[in-house]
């Protein structure tokens, strides 16, 4: 069951580990239509049982490390980190001279001229190596590419770590939100079950009307219904919680020991500059752009000759056989330059050059997003401290109304339907203050996943 982050049921208060702990959550629920009925004419609770089922309790941290052993980004990251190693690896390698060996073993029927002898096999063995001498800069530019690709691969995984984090610390907190959704509720039952109570007596006893007995009803009944929206929400995000760290059934979240703010590592301006400078999102977008401008230098050599020289020895068998390999050595300088090729350097040199310009200005967009999205989080987080201050004061405020109406109301004094707006007022601020604590969280772990260290 998904629920709107703005909706009233979606914000919640603080008991997963008594929940998942005992794996079972009675509720109240009619069995059929006759029974509720049934029901209904004694009192407007019931006694069929729902079953919230918890695997497992998790903390935070280890949430997130087995978050991290089974994502599929993670491990695409560092995969990519080794095959960038292995590329930089070729590029230093061209500046070495390869080698190769060879044989081969031949017979024929040949006869000799003379005697008509046939003549004997052919054997040979040999090595050759050879070397660029002058590339004219390309192995330079490779090299240059290579490293700034192994650099986008280092801080592209380093992003996708943090981001790999951030939805499991989501995921987290949306679980103990639901279990917290079931504290909200079963507080909001007690007290319709309280109130309903009163009104009973005071019916009885012939100082209100049938309505307020109603009303009261009315109350516990929606508190009912709360929580069973309670249960299916926890549900849910315990099995997404299981899947995320690798479970293959529901995971529960271990209440934090505080929600309240914590003050950052870093001042605002070192966290905004610490985004724009070694975000993990900029570094990779300014290493692709050297990536490419490395790129477009290597394209460009194609307008110079290579020079090559190559060498090699071979170990042969005296014969008469043709074609057959004769021992000694071998010493060859050589140079290859393609005078037409049908403008493929060309297409080559324009591929390249459109990349690099396409880099540039996404480095420089990136940059911008990184300054721009820092100060809004960073924004978003003295919002959030100062809400969960107002949210503290409204949720005592509602308490200390609601305490007043029910003494006003056991006297005589007040109404059902002042009381009953003055638990409403409850439910509502207990809830804001859980939205305002948890917003302050996630908002937390978006700036930490942006500029890629713990605050």
């Amino acid at each position: 069951m998904s629920l709107h982050h703005h909706s009233p049921v979606y914000r919640a208060c603080h008991r997963l580990g008594v929940l998942a702990a005992a794996g079972i959550v009675s509720v109240v629920v009619p069995a059929n239509r006759s029974a509720a009925q049934a029901a209904s004419a004694r009192s407007p609770a019931s006694d069929t049982t729902l079953s919230v089922h918890i695997d497992s309790l998790l903390d935070l941290q280890t949430v997130v490390q087995r978050a991290l052993n089974v994502s599929p980004a993670v491990v695409q990251g560092e995969e990519a980190i080794r095959t960038a190693r292995s590329a930089e690896r070729v590029s230093v390698g061209a500046y070495v001279p390869s080698v190769s060996a060879n044989s081969s073993v031949m017979r024929s029927n040949v006869t000799t001229p003379v005697g008509g002898i046939q003549a004997p096999d052919s054997r040979s063995a040999g090595l050759a190596a050879s070397v660029d001498l002058f590339t004219g800069g390309r192995r330079g530019a490779e090299r240059s590419r290579t490293h700034a690709e192994l650099g986008a691969a280092e801080a592209t995984n380093v992003s996708q770590r943090f981001s790999a984090t951030l939805v499991a610390q989501r995921a987290f907190y949306e679980t103990l939100r639901a279990a917290q959704l079931v504290d909200v509720a079963r507080a909001r039952i007690t007290q319709g079950e309280r109130g309903y109570r009163f009104a009973q007596d005071r019916v009885r006893a012939g100082t209100t009307t049938r309505s307020d007995e109603l009303r009261a009803r009315l109350e516990l009944t929606t508190g009912r219904q709360q929580l069973v929206a309670a249960l299916d929400t926890l549900q849910t995000a315990a099995y997404v919680l299981g899947r995320l760290v690798g479970a293959n059934g529901p995971v529960g979240a271990k209440p934090l020991a505080t929600l309240e703010p914590r003050s950052l590592a870093l001042t605002d301006s070192e966290v905004v500059r610490l985004a724009v400078d070694a975000s993990p999102s900029v570094r990779t977008a300014r290493a692709a752009e050297q990536a490419d401008i490395a790129a477009t230098k290597s394209a460009r050599t194609l307008y110079v000759p290579d020079i090559r020289v190559t060498g090699g020895y071979n170990w042969a068998n005296q014969t008469p056989i043709v074609g057959a390999i004769r021992p000694g050595w071998a010493l060859a300088l050589g140079t290859s330059f393609p005078l037409f090729n049908g403008w493929q350097r060309e297409d080559a040199v324009t591929r390249a050059q459109a990349a690099t310009e396409v880099a540039r200005v996404t480095a420089l967009d990136v940059t911008r997003d990184a300054r721009a999205e820092s100060a809004r989080l960073l924004s978003g987080l003295r919002f959030a401290e100062r809400n969960i201050a107002l949210a503290i004061e409204a949720e005592q405020s509602a308490q200390e109304d609601l305490r007043v109406q029910t003494e006003r109301y056991r006297a005589g004094i007040s109404t059902e339907l002042d009381q009953l707006t003055s638990q409403l007022a409850v439910t509502q601020t207990q809830l804001a203050l859980v939205a305002a604590r948890f917003n302050y969280q996630v908002t937390r772990a978006q700036l930490e996943a942006l500029i890629g260290r713990e605050l």
